[in-house]
């Protein structure tokens, strides 16, 4: 492209190209000399690509070589901003390290962590990878990065991501590939304002302001959906922790019922016996497993987003469809029965030790207390 078509191509001051110190001709030989190495470049980035897909908490993948023309206008860009940046052809490819791009989406915040590990462990890095975060997000978000090992930025057009510079070898030379980690809902945002405003129209006040909405509406679907698989995952714990517990108690119980009846001894100490296992069954299960980290969920719960979320689900467990279980009579006749039997128990103590030095009884007991 002709230098003046392509200064109004890319919104580039000729003024500011001239005051930096790069000369055309320079760009021109950059350009000619990346032409030669692309297929090259193509090749190093597909194999990290097939290396990425391996994790299963990547969603989708995004990849591209730079454009020769984009691979300029960066050139141009960084320069005016620094002009003590000397770039040329003989080090644009340790200068500009995004040559070769992938972005690895994934569908939920706390996922990142996984990828960040898998990234982690199978390559070496250029430098400290970076997380680009917004103005506002939590120290607890901020302090979690840091944790895993990340340089934090607060992005001056607000989007959310995290930066890997990855060190590979092709033919005895050495490549970089970037590879960029965020949410499908912060690509969906990041694309919609490089499409519309950055960097070409990045001073435009109204398309920032609009970007910025838009911005904050894809993070708080983010956080929504991070919630949503909080509950579900709390749910799946709870209702499987309880399930399992209940259900291993009661055969216990039951088998040691069994073997109570079993036992030569009277009846009525047989009843007596029996309440020691209604109060077993009556013991609260309390222990609902592990909980994963969900760092995101603090900017979150302090938005009125979350706070109506929080009121409608009051609403529905104070509704007809959380009624609580009521305990039938005939299971309280029988629970009160067996109460009595064990205070009368508890008054013969002979009695009570003569049953429980019992081998099949404490058998049975080790079990079930191996199993509480």
């Amino acid at each position: 492209m002709e230098e003046h078509n392509f200064f109004v191509t890319y919104n580039i001051d000729p003024l500011a190209f001239d005051r930096c110190g790069l000369k055309w001709e320079t760009l021109k030989e950059i350009s000619d000399n990346y032409d030669t190495i692309k297929t090259e470049l193509d090749f190093v980035g597909k194999q990290v690509l097939e290396q990425i897909l391996k994790t299963p908490h990547v969603h989708s993948i995004n990849y591209r070589i730079k454009e020769e023309e984009h691979l300029i206008e960066k050139i141009i860009r960084k320069t005016i901003q620094n002009p003590s940046r000397k770039i040329d052809q003989n080090n644009y490819k340790l200068e500009i390290t995004d040559l070769t791009g992938i972005r690895a989406l994934h569908l939920f915040k706390e996922d990142w962590i996984h990828i960040h590990d898998f990234i982690k462990n199978n390559w070496d890095f250029k430098e400290q990878p970076v997380a680009y975060v917004r103005n506002g997000d939590s120290t607890r978000i901020v302090d979690y990065y840091r944790e895993n090992n990340c340089k934090v930025l607060e992005h001056p057009y607000g989007y959310r991501s995290v930066h890997y510079v990855l060190k590979t070898n092709y033919n005895n030379t050495e490549y970089f590939v970037e590879i960029q980690v965020r949410t499908i809902f912060e690509e969906a945002w990041g694309e919609i304002d490089h499409a519309i405003r950055y960097p070409y129209h990045a001073d435009k006040e109204l398309l920032f302001r609009l970007s910025s909405i838009l911005n904050r509406i894809a993070g708080s679907a983010d956080e929504l959906g991070t919630y949503i698989r909080y509950l579900k995952s709390q749910t799946e714990i709870t209702e499987y922790e309880y399930s399992n517990k209940i259900n291993s108690k009661n055969t216990i119980i039951e088998n040691l019922k069994n073997q109570i009846d079993a036992l030569e001894i009277a009846n009525d100490e047989k009843s007596k016996i029996t309440e020691t296992l209604v109060q077993l069954e009556k013991e609260p299960i309390s222990d609902r497993g592990q909980v994963k980290e969900f760092p995101w969920l603090d900017t979150f719960m302090k938005t009125p987003l979350f706070k109506n979320i929080s009121s409608k689900i009051e609403e529905i467990t104070n509704s007809e469809q959380f009624k609580p279980i009521d305990v039938s009579e005939d299971d309280l006749k029988i629970m009160q029965n067996a109460q009595s039997e064990l205070f009368k128990l508890l008054q013969e103590p002979d009695k009570l030790k003569a049953l429980f030095s019992d081998k099949h009884v404490s058998k049975l007991l080790e079990n079930l207390g191996n199993n509480d």
